[in-house]
């Protein structure tokens, strides 16, 4: 006898199993393709946000029925650390396999986020939803790229799924719900009565119906452009990447700079993405026009190193004197040249908080590294085999707190989606433990410590 008629009565029945995790604010997630429908309904009963998890498995080398890990819908490199340290594989191994895997992800994503935006799991309790578990590898990458993602507490859940694959999520997710688990099994269809492929049709549909019916997921960034008097008499022009739902006068937020190499702008495919995944992180991002670049004003032959130093201290007095820019919490990014520029003025400013630099020009600015005190993080894509010394010299001098990020077969442009994703994940998560989590543990601990210091107070 099958357990259930069909994918709605299961998830009805997976929904009273996880009524219990309704004050906590869970986000629903459906693993694609056959979990979504699931989901749907789950998040309808929990009245939580509702979003699609779009991953493909990662499979060992050499052991190809072993899978290590998994891939995310941009290129995010998760490893399911038991298995992986068994066959002696790291992340950086597994780029090449994962940019194979990635282009089975990209037609899906494109239909699906012009509908759904992504949601952030930072700091939230995630319940990750399939329509059952046999081996549980698929859910196990998905609880990976979670945690990578930054999610405080995973809920692994599926109508139904065999014992052993129930014991191995337990290993991984904070809590694990599979109802039914029968000694016999013979493959997820066996659970259903009518149990017919979910189409990525099919999602789409789920996703419209959705979205029709819950419009404030589709908040999206609001950019909006800010024009200075540069030190010429010019224009400079930066256009300001905001918060979902962030207004005038609105609470101050984390702010970061980007300064662009020489030849690029402000537009450049690099600092837009990496802004807008700081954006959904809650953190301002300003891409700034160097003097006769982009869309700001004069000649590109008068963007001197000096002008270009000039330009960033306009921008970063003016954004540190908004209101809703909190002047305590601003960091710099910088490409190339922009990247030497970043590394001298956060030698001046001790106002600069983080630091990101990628691809950086390396002469005489060794000096400055001495001299910089935020927190660093180096980035070099090692198809640059010219930059290879200057990058090594950055990484002996630099005083701060650093770290060098090598990204393996990729030039600085990071032109393909795993090389991209690994430099624009390791930027956002540095700016946001820097910015965001570093400032607010700093925070607690100083409560903590006036808590402990203050006089106890007069009894009636």
């Amino acid at each position: 006898m099958r357990l259930f008629k069909n994918r709605i009565e299961a998830a009805n029945e997976l929904s009273q199993h996880l009524a219990f995790l309704k004050n906590d604010s869970p986000i629903v997630l459906g693993l694609a393709n056959g979990g979504v429908p699931v989901a749907e309904v789950v998040a309808r009963h929990l009245d939580a946000p509702l979003d699609v998890l779009l991953i493909e498995k990662l499979y060992a080398p050499n052991a190809p029925d072993q899978i290590v890990g998994a891939v995310d819908e941009h290129g995010r490199i998760s490893m399911i650390h038991a298995t992986a340290r068994w066959h002696h594989l790291t992340s950086q191994q597994m780029v090449e396999p994962a940019r194979q895997a990635f282009r089975q992800l990209q037609v899906r994503q494109a239909r699906v986020r012009a509908i759904l935006p992504e949601l952030d799991v930072r700091g939230r309790t995630v319940i990750v939803i399939g329509q059952g578990v046999v081996s549980g590898a698929k859910m196990l990458g998905a609880i990976a790229s979670l945690k990578d993602r930054g999610a405080t507490r995973i809920v692994a859940a599926a109508p139904a799924g065999t014992s052993q694959a129930t014991w191995q999520l337990h290993e991984t997710a904070d809590v694990v719900v599979i109802p039914h688990r029968p000694a016999k099994f013979k493959g997820i269809e066996s659970f259903y009565e009518e149990f017919a492929e979910v189409s990525d049709d099919t999602i789409v549909r789920i996703v419209e119906r959705w979205v029709g019916e819950h419009p404030q997921q589709q908040q999206g960034i609001k950019t909006i452009s800010m024009k200075l008097a540069g030190t010429l008499g010019q224009s400079l022009i930066s256009e300001v990447d905001l918060p979902p739902g962030m207004q005038r006068g609105s609470a101050p937020h984390a702010t970061v700079i980007f300064a662009h190499g020489f030849e690029s702008d402000g537009r450049s495919a690099r600092s837009l993405t990496i802004s807008r995944r700081l954006a959904k992180r809650e953190i301002i991002g300003v891409r700034m026009n160097f003097t006769g670049h982009g869309r700001s004003e004069g000649k590109s032959e008068q963007a001197t190193d000096a002008q270009m130093l000039a330009d960033l201290h306009t921008v970063f007095g003016a954004v540190a004197g908004l209101a809703e820019v909190d002047a305590k919490r601003i960091g710099l990014v910088g490409s190339g040249t922009g990247g030497m520029i970043a590394l001298h003025y956060a030698a001046q400013v001790p106002a600069v908080k983080a630091l990101v630099i990628r691809g950086p020009v390396c002469g005489r600015e060794t000096v400055a590294a001495r001299q910089v005190k935020a927190p660093t993080l180096l980035i070099h894509a090692e198809s640059d085999t010219a930059l290879y010394d200057s990058v090594q010299t950055l990484d002996r001098e630099l005083a701060a707190q650093h770290r060098l990020l090598r990204v393996p077969n990729s030039n600085r442009l990071f032109g393909d989606p795993i090389s991209m994703e690994l430099m624009v994940s390791a930027t956002v998560d540095w700016l946001v433990d820097h910015l965001v989590v570093g400032t607010a543990s700093q925070q607690a601990n100083v409560e903590i410590q006036r808590g402990a210091s203050a006089e106890p107070a007069a009894s009636v």
